[in-house]
């Protein structure tokens, strides 16, 4: 148990360097703006409480917290009083030793560019990020965005009793559009009534039919269509030395197109198919370099795994399957991660869905879960994740509560409009207040995260590390 754990310290290294970089980003670009704009920095600080490191230039201090999840800069002009008891007492004598000292007014529009200032850090990194994406070896799918066609339909199922099949097409989900398989998924969590229903209207065979499911919850407590995927490639990533497939030819790379002149549509459904095959010879047609080439193989029963296999590892092809992987165009990526942020947010807001809405939400554990299961799969994923989080993070600290930096912009905006400052002492009353809200949050969703942990890291496990067999 000692060497898993020593194993994995560079892991947690990685994960809260990289996350790290989100947070200094969105505090560099508070802490420029408060110099430009000749105001006051007391401490730039990434982390939270006691600090590990800190050192004093200039009169600002500098620090690392023990607690990775965030950061500050102490804007006395801005934020007086700078949650001190939150931020862990950063209250200090100044650099001359005072322990009271006179702080000058500054313009409120000042405030507004501080404010916001943030946020801007965050969206030009994550610019950059989809930039870096856009100029990757990502393999440009322009129908990715679009395909929301269904790939396998397991049998005994809700949704394979209301009819739907592999090659259906769904156009919409509740009456509401949807253009992506992220945005059906979303659909899908949100729109179940108190039954647990939804309505799809789908393409099938040229017509178009309605359907109303039943949804289930999965280990994260999200509403889904019990086995049900979406239609992706399926790639061959490993062959097995003197295996079936092996002697047939077959090589890492393959991308089966279809078995016995049936088109693949998943990896479950070409998984089945060479199960149903067992003991006759079929032939499989994949793409290899450009070229179509068909393959002979026949399927032997495997007694551990109670199924015919030919000896291949497959998993689905990379376009695709995370949401922040979907869009290659560097803006189609930012208002991908933007607009799937609104709709959890306009959720939330509204009575139907906000149940199904707050049973989605993960915390600190499941955002850094979540990180190192895309580090895990590769750094181009890791890069896309970090750009949603960057976008995420900048339309959250804009919403209108004062401990966010949209609560100080709704404050630095009354000052300019009304010619009158909020109250200092109202100003740290609402900011406490509402940070010890956000704490309490924070620790009720990471109770909650510990509760599922164990079941969410299965889930993934096998798409970043175990491709089946």
């Amino acid at each position: 148990m000692l060497g898993t754990v020593i194993r994995g310290i560079p892991d947690v290294i990685v994960l809260i360097v990289v996350f790290s970089i989100t947070i200094f980003v969105h505090e560099l670009g508070h802490f420029i703006a408060a110099i430009k704009c000749g105001m006051i920095v007391d401490v730039f600080s990434i982390g939270f409480g006691p600090a590990i490191w800190k050192r004093r230039h200039n009169g600002v201090l500098y620090k690392i917290g023990w607690i990775p999840f965030g950061g500050y800069v102490a804007l006395p002009q801005l934020d007086p009083a700078g949650m001190d008891k939150v931020q862990g007492g950063h209250a200090e004598p100044g650099p001359d030793g005072e322990t009271v000292r006179v702080i000058p007014d500054v313009s409120p529009w000042k405030k507004v560019i501080v404010a916001v200032s943030g946020v801007a850090g965050n969206l030009l990194l994550a610019v950059v990020l989809a930039w870096v994406i856009f100029l990757g070896p990502h393999p440009d799918d322009p129908d990715a965005s679009g395909r929301t066609v269904i790939g396998f339909v397991s049998e005994n199922t809700p949704a394979y009793a209301a009819g739907l099949r592999a090659g259906d097409k769904v156009l919409a989900v509740n009456n509401k559009p949807v253009s992506s398989w992220h945005d059906f998924m979303i659909e899908c969590a949100l729109g179940a009534d108190r039954g647990n229903r939804i309505s799809l209207r789908v393409l099938s065979s040229g017509e178009e039919r309605e359907l109303v499911i039943e949804t289930e919850a999965n280990v994260m407590g999200v509403q889904v269509l019990e086995g049900v995927e979406r239609e992706l490639l399926t790639v061959i990533v490993g062959v097995l030395e003197g295996g079936a497939a092996h002697a047939a030819g077959f090589m890492p790379e393959d991308r089966v197109i279809s078995v016995d002149d049936e088109s693949i549509t998943s990896v479950q459904h070409f998984m089945d198919m060479i199960n149903e095959a067992g003991g006759q010879r079929v032939t499989v047609d994949v793409e290899r370099d450009g070229r179509r080439v068909a393959l002979e193989v026949e399927p032997r029963f495997n007694e551990e795994y109670g199924r015919a296999m030919i000896g291949v590892r497959v998993e689905p092809a990379e376009e695709g399957i995370m949401p922040w992987m979907v869009h290659k165009n560097p803006w189609a990526q930012i208002r991908a991660d933007a607009s799937g942020i609104f709709r959890i947010l306009r959720a939330l807001v509204t009575p139907r869905e906000s149940k199904h809405a707050a049973q989605g939400l993960g915390g600190p554990i499941m955002i850094f879960a979540t990180l190192w299961i895309s580090i895990r799969s590769s750094m181009l994923n890791a890069v896309g994740f970090l750009r949603f989080l960057n976008v995420n993070l900048a339309i959250l600290n804009m919403l209108p509560i004062p401990v966010l930096d949209g609560g100080h912009l709704v404050f630095a905006l009354w000052e300019g409009i009304t010619r009158r400052r909020v109250h200092p002492k109202l100003v740290n009353t609402l900011v406490n207040f509402f940070a010890f809200l956000l704490i309490a949050a924070l620790l009720l969703l990471t109770y909650r995260d510990i509760t599922r942990i164990s079941r969410f890291f299965p889930m993934f496990r096998s798409a970043a590390e175990e491709p089946a067999e």
